[in-house]
């Protein structure tokens, strides 16, 4: 991270915004993270908050292309922070030599202002669950914002039963994938082995990660700015932070929206998500002998992302369906069907014009309505029963394979998005008005106590 204004500089540099999108309606709730950390760690929480704090001044000071509005300051504000880094290298909270060693080169990078891939490729290489992890370096958020990594702060704590529940799923995911695929009718389809997730707990987070909205996981060294890794990937995810989020966003939209069964009481929702997410992240590498060589120079970059995200949600959903992996989350089927659909709901409302998220989450609800899968009224609620959806998934699943997996020709891709795309006589749409009107008040993200 290079930095190209100095303290004597007199040209003008504005920060870069907070809140992504600037023009949009946004509402933000906060809420008590509650992680679960050992009395070490809960010995250092002092110093990590602090460390959080200093990560958002310091994030304060820059421009969406990394420069600082003042280097002098910014440099003050690194040394500090470097210097609580490697009080906590030194701490009885860090429990491996490795995770030491990489929180002291960040302090070192960090005092220099310098931006280390090496570092960040270092930190997805080290896939065991640390006691206390400290991510403090330059971190990408919204491609859309910008593509340049901006300082920020993520420190987290292994989540032993969500790693637990992780194992289970990948020991069975070969097998729960071909029973997805003879449902799906989809025998060839196939997904390399998937990237390591870690399921931890936030403890606090500064700097761009904890601008709006706001991820509950990052990908590594991606995410770092690091392009894929060298050595190994991994995927670290907020346990806590993906509760929180359902509880305050995608149940309260679903609450106003679905007219279907609700998760049953006793159902641990964090567990349905894991287990949804793993889906998700595994069936993002799907492919067949027929893979097309269709891409997003043919379609544009944000639409051909969108449908990347719609395969990987169809397929994984496909995934979760099966009883393996409902018996790994601890839920029914209904259960599974009805907070696949509030998530759904949850990424649609931030606009599948802005993000390739929202984008497939609109190819999903608009294939299901447009095909009779759900009953889209026009007050924008939402009729449904689980064996529907589950039927509805997998032909949703058989499609993208079909058009875009194994597209025979660009025009195969463009008819989907022009059929099942964001427009404004969409099957989804009136619920899109509705959700951006008058569930307006529904938190768009949280903020964290």
């Amino acid at each position: 991270m290079s930095a190209t204004a100095s303290s004597t500089s007199t040209t003008v540099v504005t920060p870069a915004p907070l809140i992504w999108p600037e023009r949009d309606n946004h509402t933000i709730t906060a809420v008590d993270l509650a992680p679960a950390i050992s009395t070490n760690v809960e010995a250092v929480l002092p110093q990590l908050r602090q460390l959080s704090a200093l990560g958002d001044a310091l994030r304060s000071l820059q421009a969406l292309d990394g420069s600082f509005t003042n280097e002098a300051h910014a440099r003050v504000i690194a040394g500090l922070s470097a210097d609580l880094m490697d009080e906590l290298a030194d701490s009885d909270a860090v429990s491996s030599t490795e995770q030491a060693e990489l929180i002291r080169r960040r302090a070192a990078a960090l005092r220099e202002l310098k931006h280390d891939t090496e570092i960040a490729q270092d930190e997805a290489a080290l896939i065991e669950g640390q006691e206390l992890s400290i991510i403090a370096a330059p971190v990408c958020t919204f491609r859309n914002k910008t593509r340049t990594p901006l300082q920020s702060v993520i420190i987290t704590a292994a989540h032993e039963q969500g790693n637990e529940l992780i194992a289970a799923l990948d020991g069975s995911s070969d097998a729960v994938l071909g029973e997805a695929n003879g449902h799906i009718g989809t025998s060839d389809i196939t997904a390399d082995s998937p990237f390591a997730m870690q399921i931890t707990d936030l403890i606090t987070m500064g700097g761009e990660s904890n601008a709006f909205p706001k991820h509950f996981c990052y990908f590594l060294p991606e995410d770092e700015g690091a392009g894929f890794g060298e050595k190994s990937n991994k995927t670290i995810l907020f346990r806590n932070v993906y509760g929180q989020r359902y509880e305050y966003i995608s149940k309260a939209l679903g609450d106003e929206l679905l007219v279907g069964h609700k998760p049953a009481e006793g159902v641990d929702v964090r567990n349905v998500l894991i287990t949804w997410m793993r889906g998700h992240d595994i069936a993002h590498s799907v492919t067949t002998p027929r893979a097309g060589k269709v891409g997003p120079k043919d379609v544009g970059h944000e639409p051909w992302y969108s449908l990347q995200e719609a395969i990987a949600d169809a397929f994984g959903t496909a995934m979760s369906f099966t009883p393996t992996w409902l018996g790994l989350a601890g839920c029914s089927a209904d259960d599974m069907a009805a907070v696949y659909l509030a998530e759904a709901l949850h990424y649609l409302r931030r606009g599948p014009w802005n993000w390739s998220d929202a984008g497939a989450a609109c190819v999903e609800l608009s294939f299901l309505a447009g095909n009779g899968y759900i009953d889209v009224a026009e007050d924008g609620t939402i009729t449904w029963e689980t064996a529907r959806v589950i039927e509805g998934i997998h032909a949703l699943s058989a499609t993208l394979e079909r058009e875009v997996v194994s597209a025979p020709s660009k025009e195969n891709v463009q008819a989907i998005l022009d059929q099942y795309g964001w427009r404004e006589d969409s099957p989804i749409a009136p619920t899109v008005r509705k959700i951006r009107d008058e569930l307006a008040g529904i938190p768009t993200s949280i903020a964290y106590l």
